[in-house]
């Protein structure tokens, strides 16, 4: 009892979302007492439901072995593709080649969130699966708190508030990825923040009403989950701004990202109000970063983007070679409705 105890309080002392993925899958691979666990992030990209694999205890399972990460949920296996559709537990008993075991779906307040592939070498009775099933009860009523406070409630991206505990996460995680005596060479080639502001989002508000500047809103934040990868960290700060983290990308692939997104924006027919642009600032970070320093560079590069007429993406560290910035900057007064 005290070891189950200590089992649900490592999970819910998690905050941060990749951990709990992880806790969740260290706990139910001891739960199960399995001999191997595999658990599978179920993700929606523009052409369907899709799975990456993001924990292999101790080994991996079945399709994890042909190397890829992401993998169709269409050619999933027909316990896994089961147990999505079904949102239930999925046995299966004699496959040759392969030790017993199940799928559990990890289930979120409307949506399948992730699957756990579990191997075993005797079957999970039903004191085990009404434990682990109780496991992850808990797990979905922890997101759900989360939730309440780390989620903008109308777009359900990350909010403001989540901003400097993420990013220093993030910068913590690119420490670990390249090891600290490499960070001063790939640091700023390899990872990007970028503030994206809808521009003359008050006269959106002003002619049709705050109901559809909502839905600008809310659609806004599609085309961005649809134009960024499933990595990248996504906020939204308030009001029209957004920003956006993206590691483990060289500049010019991140900057071809944001253009795509300006452009995927800009030919977006909107409901009622039509076609609205976006402008975006860039910046490189940094080692020894942190999330005030780098958001106010991005932010000066979308000032600058707003100067030079808007609909457009602008990278910092080529303003500050070329002396714009200077120019360009907004002064401490000055009131801008962008």
């Amino acid at each position: 009892m005290t070891d189950l105890i200590h089992t649900v309080a490592d999970l819910i002392d998690e905050r941060d979302r990749e951990g709990l993925e992880v806790t969740l899958a260290r706990v139910t691979f001891g739960m199960a007492r399995a001999r191997a666990l595999t658990y599978w992030r179920v993700f929606r990209r523009g052409d369907g439901v899709w799975l990456r694999m993001r924990v292999a205890l101790p080994e991996h399972l079945g399709p994890a072995k042909a190397g890829t990460d992401d993998m169709r949920l269409a050619a999933a296996s027909e316990g896994l593709r089961l147990a999505y559709e079904s949102r239930n537990l999925v046995r299966w008993r004699d496959r040759p080649g392969h030790p017993k075991g199940c799928v559990l779906p990890v289930q979120g307040a409307n949506e399948v969130l992730g699957l756990i592939e579990i191997a075993v070498d005797s079957d999970i009775d039903r004191e085990r699966q009404s434990l682990l099933a109780g496991m992850l009860r808990i797990y979905r009523s922890h997101l759900a708190a989360l939730d309440y406070g780390d989620v903008d409630e109308l777009t359900r991206l990350s909010n403001r508030r989540t901003f400097d505990d993420q990013f220093s996460r993030f910068v913590q995680a690119e420490g670990r990825r390249h090891g600290v005596r490499r960070m001063d060479d790939v640091w700023g080639a390899r990872s990007h923040l970028a503030v994206a502001d809808i521009d003359f989002f008050k006269q959106v508000n002003d002619r049709f009403g705050h109901p559809y500047g909502d839905e600008v809103l809310v659609l806004f934040a599609g085309l961005m989950r649809a134009s960024f990868r499933e990595t990248d960290k996504l906020f939204r700060f308030g009001g029209e701004e957004f920003v956006v983290l993206m590691a483990n990308c060289s500049l010019d692939d991140a900057l071809a990202a944001f253009e795509r997104f300006r452009a995927s924006v800009a030919a977006y027919n909107f409901p009622q109000v039509g076609q609205v642009t976006v402008s975006i600032g860039v910046t490189s970070l940094r080692l020894h970063d942190n999330g005030s320093a780098a958001f106010g560079r991005a932010d000066q590069a979308l000032y600058a983007a707003k100067r030079r007429g808007r609909n457009r993406v602008l990278l910092y560290e080529a303003l500050q070679e070329s002396s714009a910035l200077e120019s360009l900057r907004k002064p401490s007064t000055e009131v801008e409705l962008f």
